[in-house]
């Protein structure tokens, strides 16, 4: 095991990663090749957590590498691929700074081992059906930029299938997830309180959630009064998530983190909006509804 102690504005956080060389994983960081923030260019830590999507993977390797801005990681969590998405990875080695294959227990605890995998002071999560807005993304957002001391977080805007996403991060976040993934960048320091999967949990139980882990850590860290900053410019071009695709599971997931985070009484109101907001897209997913809005 390789134990790393990185400072970052004074304080140290540590990371334990297995170095061991195996088939199912690889990169620069197993053969000692760590990347550090330098003076006006922050180390970026791109994590993409993947399942059976070769072609999406190739694609993703490929928008990275695209990035002009020099100082960045990748960083791939694959769930145990069959589909050859190994072969991929194996492929792009040299090009990749960290990358495993084995089975975990859903995206966010994908997330977490990238988390855990990472160097960089800030982290962005891309998905394998993503893509940067532009080459010149991540240079124009940090390059030569000094961010107030202790930022917590960076928004920009997200082109989707369904229009342009500008995240809030407000009040609105007690009704529904009003900070889109894909236009986010969380400070590194952000993770030294917060798995997807683990810590901070209710004193009764540990839950963990396969579709709106990101909500709770944006109400979390709006609860908290985390600092934040809006670039005025898109970050990256995606589709709907799953989280986006009218499952009860999602609406469900998002009442459970509200009640844990706010107390039954309070999240009670809001509930009904939840409830709403699902009832209303599966109406508008019904054949019916879809042909009197003009879809085919």
């Amino acid at each position: 095991m390789r134990l790393t102690v990185i400072w970052d504005d004074g304080a140290a956080s540590l990371t334990m990663i297995s170095c061991a060389h195996s088939r199912n994983g690889g990169g620069k960081k197993r053969k000692g090749v760590v990347k550090r923030s330098e003076e006006g260019f922050p180390l970026i830590s791109i994590i993409t957590v993947t399942l059976n999507a070769k072609e999406g993977l190739r694609h993703v390797i490929r928008e990275v590498t695209a990035q002009t801005y020099p100082n960045r990681e990748h960083i791939i969590i694959d769930g145990g691929s069959t589909d050859g998405s190994l072969e991929v990875l194996t492929a792009s080695d040299e090009g990749l700074d960290y990358w495993i294959s084995e089975r975990d227990n859903g995206i966010y605890d994908a997330m977490d081992k990238g988390i855990a995998a990472s160097d960089g002071k800030w982290l962005y999560f891309l998905g394998v059906d993503d893509a940067f807005y532009a080459r010149d993304t991540l240079s124009s957002i940090f390059s030569g930029r000094t961010m107030p001391k202790g930022l917590d977080m960076i928004l920009g805007h997200v082109y989707t299938d369904r229009g342009v996403f500008k995240s809030r991060f407000n009040g609105s976040l007690y009704v529904k997830n009003t900070v889109h993934h894909q236009g986010a960048f969380y400070g590194r320091h952000v993770f030294e309180r917060f798995r997807y999967c683990g810590y901070p949990c209710s004193g009764r139980h540990k839950r963990y959630y396969r579709i709106s882990g990101d909500y709770r850590l944006n109400l979390m860290l709006y609860r908290q009064g985390a600092t934040w900053m809006r670039v005025d410019q898109p970050v990256s071009r995606c589709q709907s998530g799953i989280s986006m695709q009218g499952r009860l599971n999602g609406y469900l997931e998002e009442i459970y983190i509200r009640h844990d985070s706010i107390g039954f009484s309070k999240a009670l109101f809001f509930d009904v909006f939840t409830l709403l907001r699902y009832l209303y897209r599966k109406a508008s997913m019904s054949p019916a509804v879809r042909r009197l809005d003009g879809w085919k």
